[in-house]
């Protein structure tokens, strides 16, 4: 769930706002915008990065930003790369408990990532790393899970393939799933609702 009241936010003066919007849980929301119009900046502002200028917003929990253009590291494995995310909240030893274990497992298996767990990050697809990108972001059990720029410099196939599952996970998790995008079309087609700015 989110929802915002009034909410202005910027890098000590205004980028976007006052902002009103509610958006319930399992929502798959597009927001989209010209470049300079504040996509990024709100959304660090919901995830906690960055303070409102003024105006008030709730998330019900936890919201998490998957950021763009996250690179690949050559000699990590999707599980390693999925499991490194986690390590920094792990106990004194860099292992992780029960619990964390099974949502590493939750979230490659929700991600469909179980045949590429193995696989160097080097040699799976653009739209595959942003799955275990995704996946990561799902370990830390996010209320709201937002993207920037999920499906920049994807192909068509990778592209339609990385919000089908954003979409999916929304309804499935009940996790509220915020993504930007300049591909109108496509995203209209696999979200639930959009906010313009």
């Amino acid at each position: 769930m989110i929802k915002a009241v009034d909410i202005v936010v910027g890098y000590g003066k205004a980028v976007a706002g006052p902002l009103s919007f509610s958006f319930a849980d399992g929502e798959c929301v597009m927001l989209r915008g010209r470049n300079g119009s504040g996509k990024t900046t709100l959304m660090k502002t919901m995830a906690g990065i960055l303070k409102p200028l003024s105006g008030s917003f709730e998330t019900g929990g936890q919201a998490v930003l998957v950021p763009t253009r996250i690179p690949k590291v050559k000699g990590f494995t999707v599980e390693e790369f999925v499991r490194t995310g986690m390590l920094a909240t792990a106990g004194s030893f860099r292992r992780l408990d029960r619990e964390s274990e099974k949502a590493l497992v939750e979230a490659i298996s929700m991600m469909e990532l179980e045949t590429l767990a193995s696989k160097d990050l080097s040699r799976i697809s653009d739209g595959e790393f942003q799955k275990a990108c995704i996946a990561a972001a799902l370990t830390r059990k996010a209320n709201v899970l937002m993207l920037d720029e999920p499906t920049a410099f994807l192909d068509v196939e990778n592209r339609v393939m990385v919000l089908k599952t954003l979409q999916h996970l929304a309804h499935e998790t009940g996790t509220t799933v915020v993504f930007s995008t300049h591909d109108i079309h496509d995203g209209a087609l696999y979200s639930d609702s959009v906010l313009a700015l």
